[in-house]
Order: C-alpha cells, then structure tokens, then sequence
C-alpha cells in the first residue's frame, strides 16, 4: 500500500513545524550538553564586546581579581594530584580517574568561573560610561531617616587602629569566602553544588553590574569626605595601610557602591556554608568559621566607610535572590540532561 503523496498546500504546513522543532531539540540537548556557566561566559561576553564597541574601550588585562580562582584552581590540582598518587599507587583503589580526567574536569569547571570573573571586573571598569548622575545623596537620606544618623560618621567613635586593621581583613575576605567553599565541592566531586555557586556568584555579578550602571552611587568616603573628623582619614597600625592603597588603585570608578557586592558575595557564601553545614564536621566547621568573618565584613563595609546601609540592604536582597535563582535554574537544567539522554552533571 503506497502512502498518500503530500499537496504543496501540506507540504508548506508541514515544515515549519518539522524545523522548529528539530532546532528546538538541538538547542536543548546544546544547552544541556554545554552547562549554564558556559552559556553565561558567552552573554556575558557578547555584553562586553557590545559596550566595548559603542564606546570605543578597551579590555583592561590586569585584573588582579582573577589571580584568587586561578590560584585556588592550582591549589586544587595539586591536591587532587597528590591524592590521586597517593590512592593509585599506595591504595590500589580501584575505579580511581585517570589524572587526565581530573585535570579536564578541574579545568571545565574552573575556567568559566575564571573567564565570568574576568568579563565582571571589565564590565565594572566601564560602567563609569552609564554615570549620568549620582543617588548618593538620596541614599544616604534614607540612611538618616532609618537611624537617625548616618551610620559612617556615627561609627568613628569606634575608632581603633587595632579594629581598623581587622575590618580591613574581614573585608578583604569577600572573594576568599566562596573560593573556599569552591574548592572543598571541587575536591569532593560535588560538580552540581559547584556549578551552582559559579552560577549564583554569576547572577550576583551581573545583576550588581546593572545596579551600578542604573543606579550608580559614589560611596561615603568620596560623598563625605569633608565630614570626617576623628578620624579625618583612617589608618591601621599596618594591614589597612597597605590594602586600602591597592583598593584606591583598583577602584576606577567613584560611583560603584550600590549594590554592595562585597555584602553579595560574603552572604552567598554564608548561604551556601549554611546550606552545607550538614553534610559532616568539615562543612560545619566552615559554616560556624565563616558566620562570624561575614557578619564582620558585613560591619567593615560601613566601619571603612565603603557604603551606605542601603547598599548592605540591597547586597543581601541581591544574594538572597541569586541563590534562589541558581538553585531553580541548576535543578531544571538536571532535568533537562535527564531528559536529553545525558548523565547526571556530577558524572560528567
């Protein structure tokens, strides 16, 4: 029995059906095959390129930024170099990864957080060519009518050289924090949690970067500085005295506080450590480690007179929400490998 010959009319009906969705299926088994950290490397990217080129810039190499997941991704190679030694040839553990495969996957894992990090720092550098005007003084308003002072000048009667030192510290922990937690799932082969938190830090960067471009706001150590008397400028008895040069140096923007992504990133890695806590004494370790050095960065921000309590607010609100986000997007994109035919992330 011969099958009935289509009309030109079905004909026309029928293909674009047929294409959608075989473009539809292929965009998909992509999209599961390659990993939301990359496909986040790549708009991000596309959005540097386009600023880039609009306003004629140019890429700025020497981010020392990115030198802290480099340096973590080679701590975790050597470890997992020596531990793999150590289970081949001492152990005779059976099933144990080829080197080569634990270098790859280190590699597939590290280097788009690396690249996301990179694209960041850029994107941060240029959004000075947004500022059209300055929320600094609506915030710190608001400030004043939540506490009846602002926060910055109030906290100067607290003023140690001792205490200075430690809150430059604490706030010198922002990125450490999560490159921590970082390694530990990395070394630990929990390749999902770690995917994540690459892709909630990433959602906290890029939506910090739109705060900074829609809402740019100069932090009180420039939009007060006059006000300051005791002291006028601070002074550590020797850490903050040699941080606060390289962050005045880093800082080529005056109009970056709101949000505060120092406040972002230490609390999506309190979450996370929190979120962690129960898996063995490690991870509660961690987590009872970081709650008091957060909660100290936290005060630092404003001790150092890097932001308004608004920016905190929005930091937390921001870090809370990506979290969020990265958990619902990481669980779907699961099943959406599940549903393509390919393994669980972790077994990748």
């Amino acid at each position: 029995m011969s099958l009935p010959i289509p009309t030109e009319a079905e004909k026309e009906i029928s293909w674009p059906m047929v294409l959608p969705r075989f473009f539809s299926k292929s965009f998909l088994w992509i999209v599961a095959f390659t990993g939301l950290d990359l496909l986040f490397v790549l708009i991000m990217a596309a959005f540097l390129v386009t600023v880039l080129l609009v306003h004629g810039a140019s890429l700025r190499f020497a981010q020392s930024s990115v030198l802290y997941p480099i340096g973590m991704m080679g701590v975790l190679l050597l470890t997992r170099w020596i531990h793999w030694i150590w289970r081949h040839y001492f152990k005779h553990g059976n099933g144990t990864l080829s080197m080569q495969k634990v270098f790859l996957q280190t590699l597939r894992d590290w280097i788009p957080f690396i690249l996301i990090d990179f694209i960041y720092e850029n994107l941060h550098d240029l959004s000075r060519f947004f500022h059209t005007h300055d929320i600094a003084g609506t915030v710190m308003a608001m400030d004043v009518k939540l506490f009846g002072v602002e926060l910055t000048l109030w906290s100067q009667r607290f003023f140690n050289p001792w205490l200075t030192d430690y809150m430059a510290f604490a706030y010198a922990l922002y990125f450490i924090l999560p490159l921590i937690l970082m390694y530990f799932l990395s070394y630990r082969h929990r390749r999902s949690e770690l995917r994540e938190i690459i892709l909630a830090l990433s959602l906290t960067f890029m939506i910090g970067f739109l705060g900074y471009v829609f809402f740019p706001c100069s932090p009180p150590r420039y939009f007060l500085e006059s006000q300051y008397t005791d002291p006028v400028r601070l002074y550590g008895v020797f850490l903050f005295n040699q941080l606060q040069g390289k962050w005045d140096g880093l800082s080529v923007i005056r109009a970056g506080a709101f949000p505060s992504l120092h406040v972002g990133i230490s609390t999506i890695a309190l979450i996370y450590a929190f979120r962690f806590r129960k898996w063995g004494n490690l991870d509660r370790f961690l987590y009872w480690l970081f709650l008091p050095l957060v909660i100290s960065l936290w005060v630092s921000t404003v001790y150092l007179r890097h932001h308004w309590f608004i920016d905190i607010a929005a930091g937390w609100l921001l870090a809370i929400a990506s979290a969020w986000i990265a958990a619902r997007l990481t669980e779907s994109w699961e099943d959406l490998r599940k549903k393509v035919g390919l393994p669980h992330s972790s077994f990748k």
